[in-house]
């Protein structure tokens, strides 16, 4: 998120992933949020966008980084809800 990367799910972008299980429109990353200025990012990113919830989804560090977004978050005021969802293709 610190990046700006992010899609739109659309009723089209579903209709082609329909039955397949969804992990591929999904996607997988392995970015940790290391400083601040990844953390300001991610939240004018998510303010940019008008969110108001981000769920991150993966497991120990992706959850780890989900608890610090959402501390940070809270603290600076910002509207943006951050969930963390356990799931791991590690097996961790």
């Amino acid at each position: 998120i610190f990046r700006g990367d992010f899609v739109e799910v659309t009723r089209e972008i579903i209709d082609g992933f329909r039955n397949t299980g969804g992990f591929d429109m999904l996607g997988s990353g392995r970015h940790k949020i290391e400083t601040d200025e990844q953390m300001q990012n991610s939240m004018t990113v998510c303010a940019g966008l008008g969110l108001d919830g981000l769920i991150v989804i993966g497991g120990d560090d992706s959850n780890t980084n989900a608890a610090l977004l959402a501390e940070f978050f809270e603290a600076q005021g910002c509207k943006t809800k951050v969930i963390g969802v356990p799931k791991t293709i590690d097996g961790d």
